[in-house]
């Protein structure tokens, strides 16, 4: 069976268990007990670090053992290759919800995706934004998708000057996911921006919009984040572990966990939108043209000085 093929959702533990192997070629850990850092490296260059389903589950695992893990104090998470991420692979979305290529499978229960994208809100961003560890995301070029999800989640985030952040699912059936805590970070008006235009938005805006704390050139990205990750392992751990869990607290109090929850449950039922003539249909525009053929289709389709990249 060829990725991006039917396949039914099944349990979340069975799928980790038949793809550990090359999943974990795919996300490296690396750990320093000295300075008590730990680096959780995407490491798919040759596909732009897109992710599966199985390398969120295997995320989830990875944060669960570094929570628990007394040399760990700050966790980085960065890309190999060209950019930090595009978010999930292209090939699978849809069909990990029970859709197939060939547009004749009976369409997929309300039971099935909801279980399916509850299951990514517990192992994309509940790992991250819960982790009691302090997290970087040390982010260059493109930040979409999940990967844009994980920096949101992260506390703190660096980025090189040609970064680019945004959700291509807002193109693709609207605003959706984190949208409480997107919410707090960048303000209403700025995220009815992005999420209602489709349009990433520039180091620079993202520097402006709170989105990231520091711009750095591209040479020094690493080091500076090393600096960072450093500062704040000097903190007394139980100071960061109570810290964290108190600011998580507070966002809570301010509506984040409940939205998060709703966010999932309304993308289970935007997987199953119906689109009007002449309006971009991702899953049929792959089926007929393929996933290049797809993404030029997709970028023909907003207006000039509106740059998708």
């Amino acid at each position: 069976m060829e990725q991006g093929d039917y396949t039914p959702a099944i349990e979340p533990g069975a799928q980790l268990e038949r793809d550990i192997e090359w999943v974990k070629k795919e996300i490296l850990v690396e750990k320093d007990p000295k300075r008590m850092i730990a680096k959780v490296i995407f490491n798919r260059p040759e596909k732009l670090n897109s992710l599966m389903r199985s390398h969120y589950l295997y995320l989830a695992k990875i944060m669960s053992e570094l929570n628990w893990d007394n040399e760990v104090k700050v966790i980085i998470f960065k890309g190999a290759g060209r950019c930090f991420g595009t978010g999930h692979d292209v090939g699978e979305l849809g069909t990990m919800h029970g859709h197939d290529t060939k547009g004749k499978a009976k369409r997929p229960s309300q039971k099935q995706r909801l279980l399916v994208d509850m299951g990514l809100r517990e192992h994309i961003i509940e790992p991250i934004y819960r982790c009691v560890k302090t997290t970087i995301s040390q982010v260059h070029n493109y930040c979409y998708g999940a990967h844009f999800q994980i920096a949101m989640a992260s506390d703190l985030v660096l980025c090189t000057p040609d970064a680019r952040f945004t959700h291509p699912g807002f193109r693709y059936i609207g605003p959706t996911l984190d949208l409480a805590l997107w919410l707090q970070i960048m303000g209403v008006r700025r995220l009815k921006e992005m999420v209602l235009t489709g349009r990433p938005f520039t180091a620079e805006e993202a520097m402006q919009y709170g989105l990231v704390n520091k711009v750095v050139p591209d040479d020094k990205l690493e080091e500076e984040t090393d600096k960072m990750a450093e500062a704040a392992a000097s903190l007394p751990f139980d100071g960061i572990v109570m810290g964290k869990t108190f600011l998580q607290g507070v966002l809570d109090a301010a509506g984040v966990g409940v939205g998060e929850y709703i966010g999932y449950m309304g993308h289970a039922m935007q997987t199953g939108i119906h689109y009007e003539p002449g309006e971009f249909n991702l899953l049929k525009e792959r089926r007929d043209k393929g996933i290049k053929g797809s993404t030029i289709t997709r970028d023909g389709m907003w207006p000039e000085g509106y740059d998708l990249r």
